[in-house]
């Protein structure tokens, strides 16, 4: 693998001069009572969905097992650096982080950020011995839900809220070892629902429920929604997606210094034209370093 600094490496560089972490922000919230995400019918998912392939494929969602595009074997690396990053995070056992979970956004809207994070799930999904939950955590567009055809609801807004239990609102996919929590309604008190415990206690449940269990989340643009940075604390990495050309520093800068709670981000270089690097653009910003 060519190891040539790029242009995200000599971002990420740089601004690891620039940004001085600040430490999570506080979780304290309403939280969950384990009825609330636990209960359902009878413990088993009753809803089911087949996706539409064609559909996808349409969008640029393409299926690891089934394609030799470029795109899988990008999202091939991107995934191995991710399962990389989690075997040299034992120290986050017993924190409020859970250990299998990585959450995707990007600065702004449209930089590819629901792309990312449905060929991310995907490419984990061609793991015979993962169980991968994609969750929508951006109620506002439910982008990853609309993509996949799901309904919104009931979703993650609704187990947060107490309608529902978790089991209610999770879909099996037409994959066995895929399953989707959608993103739920909308509403003046999503925000707030969001930066409680509500969604460490549903990350939390899930891992209990499933082995092996990656979490797989979408959310909202960190400078468009107090989302991210509410979850930050909450994962164990992040995968920041930067659109070539038209991303700017200072937007990554201001996005980052929201994202202080998630110590290990990446950066996922889209929309980059052809190259002869291998396989694009791919690196860490680890928020602990003093480089």
């Amino acid at each position: 693998m060519d190891t040539r600094p790029g242009l995200i490496e000599r971002a990420a560089a740089l601004l690891r001069e620039d940004v001085n972490p600040m430490g999570p922000p506080s979780l304290d919230g309403p939280a969950i009572s384990s009825s609330g995400i636990g209960s359902g019918s009878a413990g088993r998912i009753t809803r089911t969905h087949t996706l539409d392939r064609v559909a996808l494929a349409g969008q640029g969602i393409v299926m690891p097992w089934a394609d030799t595009q470029r795109a899988v074997e990008e999202f091939r690396v991107v995934k191995r650096n991710v399962l990389t990053g989690w075997q040299s995070l034992g120290h986050l056992n017993g924190s409020r982080q859970s250990a299998h979970s990585v959450m995707v956004t990007s600065s702004k809207p449209r930089e590819g950020k629901t792309f990312t994070t449905l060929n991310l799930a995907l490419s984990f999904a061609a793991e015979e011995n993962l169980t991968v939950i994609l969750v929508d955590a951006d109620p506002i567009r439910g982008d990853a839900g609309r993509q996949l055809r799901v309904p919104s609801e009931p979703g993650l807004t609704t187990v947060l809220s107490g309608d529902v239990g978790l089991t209610d609102a999770l879909i099996q996919t037409d994959l066995p070892n895929l399953l989707v929590l959608p993103c739920g309604a909308h509403g003046p008190h999503v925000p707030e629902l969001l930066s409680g415990r509500g969604p460490s206690g549903i990350f939390d449940d899930l891992t209990r429920r499933y082995n092996d269990c990656v979490i797989v989340i979408d959310t909202a643009p960190a400078l468009a929604s107090t989302a991210p940075a509410s979850l930050a604390p909450m994962v164990s990495q992040i995968v920041f997606v930067v659109e070539a050309g038209h991303t700017q520093r200072s937007e990554i800068e201001s996005a980052l210094h929201l994202l202080t709670g998630c110590s290990r981000i990446s950066f996922l270089l889209n929309k980059a034209p052809p190259s002869n690097e291998h396989f694009g653009g791919y690196s860490y910003y680890n928020g602990s370093d003093d480089a």
